[in-house]
């Protein structure tokens, strides 16, 4: 149901937001035919039970929440031509918003819609609908059907009119067939029903809802049970005597739960409440989103008087650390590479010197490096370069043709920084950008990074009660499907003195260390998320692997997500999960709960060998602030089982241990080891400070390469293994073995 909040990890624990909630966005025309000047509509609808007075709110998107500036103001810009125009909206009646002004907001890529209540206040978000692409979709409108539900669809244009079926008064038959039982892996519940029709048993429904308990659900409680979108979205309706199924994931392996749907068509009409099963998920552990790493919250794009901003380096770190009303853990400081900007080459390496001196490893990182380019072709960071690359005559160490990136990469790659990996980050990027966001031959050993959220880059807020500008979800998608391995970062491109104050927009790090190789190394391999808040903790994990890895998948991908607010201030609204195929589709959201901090999924389509496709998370907080996580790479290769792949030999020549995550453990804890050949004879067991044999992981055969395997805390007998040292022993017939340490905690 769109109207409920829920608890995290609460089944029961439902919330209501305000009346005003009730008003919902029902349609939105981004592509009107011919010019989209002042044509751009957005219809909202009361869908609640009683009138509600929405004057002073406003419709904005997401280049403006947040923001002084709206979109349409409400009432004030009601198109009164084609609906009423009372700011006092009845149970049932719409109204049609256009543009506050002649310019076209609605992107025909996709964009956010937000309806805001106290426009001149603190916005409060009362709804938000995000549209997909609309360039093919001339003249349509992207539609609630039936009105005031969450089942969106692009649909003829019917303003100020219902999405559905005028006069229909016949609704669904009721499904009287629902099943449940255990899924295929742990927490997973599989249902099972035979559609129902739009008329009785005719035609195809328009919406499925569905609801979750701990008890049997009946009409008389049905309402108050919590709705399925806590865990996972609803699917849409097919046609009538169809089988349908839906898998839900995460769900406790030891609890009981019980299921009950009805249906929906689109004039509304409600089908009866369906039989209630019950069943356990299936058993087993869940996978555990946190892997172990520590977050970390800096920027990545700031400016001093270098090039066009304020004061020096030095201060900019010391502000950062020190003044900063929410201290970074790690400042980049990158100024412009050309004398237009201000800069000069002896000043390039002066900027390196002191952000070597201002560099505490455990305590702060500081970062410096360039923001090169000129124009509309596009900005790139270029993190510790050794060199300043430019194209003025006398103004660079490595010449680099403006405009030309191709030779850009290649110059970067050749002249990396001592220590650190090199990293070039694309600042507030369109696709017409760095050529197109041509592959090159050099790109993807340094294009790492994308920023999603930029500026507003000349801010004189210090209380981080500025905005950035968003709305670079397009040109992510976009580069992640022509294949390149960027992760998002949020960036406030100070040019003031304001240097990680201006805004709560922070790039988040999953590293094991505060340190400049720590930070700079978890960057170059996507371990990382852009956030609009200063300091949520995003967990995510894909079959034990972290954000930005790549690994080859016999079978379905297994994704699980946990957000956590230390303030405790901003709930989670949304968990949106995006899906692209590399090389050919662009990604597309597949999955989504609502109201809850936690998500899991598992892809239930198979695909051909070899394809690779790239998941990552897009999550929207009760305030309206945004997060993006770097993506997943899952190759998925059915004749291959990831533990028994074929005899490759790897880049190493000895067997070790890659990661042991988390560690220190509560309990769950995975376990990557490499070998270089094939072994027939490979044990991994645990061991006490004794030397008492714990848990045998695993004892048999296996193939070259990496692989990671899972302790689920426990001994041989199914005990809790207790507190303290632990040693893990990796033995081979053919390459001999190693060890490695592990603590865990109870």
């Amino acid at each position: 149901m769109r109207h409920q909040i829920f608890a995290a990890g609460a089944l029961l624990a439902v919330f209501a937001l305000p009346v005003s909630a009730d008003i919902v966005i029902n349609e939105i025309l981004p592509n009107p035919s011919g010019d989209d000047v002042g044509t751009e509509r957005v219809e909202i609808y009361n869908n609640g039970p009683s009138a509600v007075d929405v004057t002073g709110w406003a419709i904005d998107d997401a280049a403006t929440i947040d923001e002084v500036a709206v979109r349409a103001r409400i009432p004030e810009d009601f198109d009164i031509s084609v609906c009423p125009a009372s700011a006092i909206i009845q149970p049932g009646e719409y109204r049609v918003v256009k543009g506050q002004s002649t310019s076209p907001y609605l992107n025909n890529g996709g964009d956010d819609v937000y309806l805001i209540s106290d426009r001149t206040l603190n916005p409060n978000v009362v709804d938000v609908v995000t549209y997909p692409s609309a360039s093919s979709q001339v003249n349509n409108v992207w539609a609630a059907v039936p009105d005031g539900s969450t089942n969106f669809a692009w649909h003829a244009i019917s303003l100020c009119g219902s999405n559905g079926g005028a006069g229909d008064t016949t609704p669904p038959a009721t499904i009287t067939n629902l099943l449940a039982g255990p899924g295929d892996f742990p927490g997973e519940v599989l249902l099972t029903w035979t559609a129902t029709g739009d008329d009785s048993l005719v035609g195809t429904a328009s919406e499925y809802e569905i609801k979750i308990s701990s008890g049997a659900i009946n009409s008389g409680n049905f309402a108050a049970a919590t709705d399925l979108e806590a865990y996972i979205n609803e699917p849409l309706p097919q046609i009538s005597a169809t089988l349908e199924s839906l898998y839900v994931f995460g769900l406790n392996p030891a609890q009981t739960f019980f299921f009950a749907l009805r249906a929906i068509d689109d004039a509304s009409n409600e089908s009866g409440v369906s039989n209630s099963p019950s069943t356990m998920p299936a058993a087993g552990a869940l996978l555990d989103p946190d892997l172990g790493y520590n977050a970390y919250y800096g920027n990545l794009h700031s400016h001093t008087s270098y090039s066009d901003g304020d004061l020096t380096p030095t201060d900019a770190y010391n502000y950062a650390r020190n003044t900063a009303q929410t201290p970074l853990d790690f400042l980049a400081v990158t100024d412009h590479n050309h004398s237009g900007a201000g800069m000069n080459l002896p000043d390039y390496h002066l900027g390196l010197a002191q952000a070597a001196a201002a560099n505490s490893d455990g305590n702060f990182v500081a970062i410096y490096g360039q923001e090169w380019g000129l124009g509309v072709n596009g900005h790139a960071n270029i993190f510790e370069s050794p060199v300043l690359y430019g194209w003025e005559g006398g103004n660079y160490d490595v010449f680099v043709a403006e405009g030309d990136y191709a030779s850009l990469y290649a110059a970067v790659k050749a002249n990396p920084p001592a220590s650190y990996p090199p990293i070039v980050m694309w600042c507030h990027p369109q696709s017409s950008d760095f050529s197109n966001l041509a592959v090159t031959g050099d790109s993807p050993d340094v294009v790492h990074l994308i920023s999603l959220v930029n500026g507003p880059a000349f801010s004189v807020a210090t209380d981080e009660s500025d905005i950035g500008n968003t709305g670079f979800d397009d040109t992510y998608q976009d580069a992640l499907r022509k294949g390149h391995r960027v992760s998002p970062t949020a960036d406030q491109d100070n040019h003031n003195s304001t240097w990680g104050a201006a805004t709560e927009s922070r790039t988040a790090v999953l590293a094991d260390t505060l340190t400049k190789s720590g930070i700079l190394g978890a960057l170059s391999i996507g371990r990382n998320y852009a956030t609009q808040d200063h300091n949520v903790v995003v967990h995510m994990s894909v079959n034990g692997h972290a954000m930005g890895e790549a690994f080859t998948q016999p079978e379905g991908a297994s994704i699980v997500i946990e957000v956590i607010d230390p303030d405790g201030a901003d709930s989670t609204a949304m968990i949106e999960l995006y899906r692209g195929m590399t090389d050919s589709v662009t990604a597309t959201r597949v999955a989504f709960n609502e109201g809850s901090s936690t998500f899991a999924w598992r892809e239930t389509e198979t695909f051909t060998a070899g394809t690779e496709m790239h998941y990552y998370a897009r999550i929207r907080q009760g305030d309206a602030q945004q997060i993006w996580t770097a993506p997943a790479y899952v190759t998925y290769d059915v004749s291959t089982d990831v533990a028994q792949e074929a005899d490759v030999v790897p880049p190493f020549s000895r067997i070790r241990f890659e990661s042991v995550r988390p560690n220190p453990t509560r309990g769950r804890t995975f376990v990557s080891f490499a070998l270089p050949t094939r072994d027939d004879d490979v044990s991994v067991r645990v061991y006490d400070v004794a030397g008492r044999a714990v848990r045998t992981l695993l004892d048999g055969s296996l193939a070259a390469g990496t692989r990671t395997i899972e302790w689920d805390g426990r001994t041989d007998r199914g005990e809790d293994a207790t507190a303290g040292i632990y040693f893990l022993h990796l033995e081979t017939r053919a390459h001999g073995s190693a060890t490695t340490k592990m603590t865990v905690l109870r």
